[in-house]
């Protein structure tokens, strides 16, 4: 019996192949960047001022740097994106990976803001005043928080835009 609910499955309209085909497909669109992202905020933790190795944290001159770099590390991972969604060229699925894009996105900028702060809360950063909170690892303008979703949201709908053609309907009898 328990063969009873493949084979239902299987001759059931619109779960063949290529349906677990295109779910996986956006399951790997939300999924990569947020292992990207979990890279990025370890790069963003040791390149940046007040990080791992340069800088210092109590020198509030650097923290625009490091929000900066932060936001710099976002813009690089959403052209990233946007350059490998336009070479898939599918144009079928290409509103759904893009939205997928998206949310990976959102959670992979999450990802690296949480990597990089947890890594110098546990490794330690250099130049952190105890007595100043400010000078804890982290972001001072939250903003560059929009900058990796906002590059991939507007190449989404730059490529749907362009490239998207409405599924076909069926002919009127």
């Amino acid at each position: 019996m328990a063969e009873q609910p493949a084979m239902e499955t299987e001759s059931t309209p619109g779960r063949g192949p290529s349906e677990r085909r295109e779910r996986m497909s956006l399951v790997r669109w939300t999924v990569y960047p947020v292992l990207t992202g979990l890279v990025l905020g370890t790069v963003w933790a040791a390149a940046a001022p007040g990080g791992l190795f340069y800088g210092s944290g109590s020198d509030y001159q650097s923290w625009a740097e490091r929000d900066l770099l932060f936001a710099g590390l976002g813009l690089l991972a959403g052209a990233v994106i946007a350059v490998v969604l336009s070479a898939t060229r599918r144009r079928a699925g290409l509103p759904n990976r893009g939205l997928a894009a998206l949310a990976g996105s959102v959670l992979g900028t999450f990802a690296a803001w949480g990597t990089g702060v947890g890594l110098t809360r546990v490794l330690g950063s250099r130049g952190v005043s105890p007595s100043v909170p400010e000078t804890v690892f982290g972001l001072q303008a939250l903003s560059s928080l929009a900058v990796w979703p906002g590059v991939v949201a507007l190449t989404v709908l730059a490529l749907t835009t362009l490239w998207w053609v409405p599924p076909r309907e069926g002919p009127e009898d």
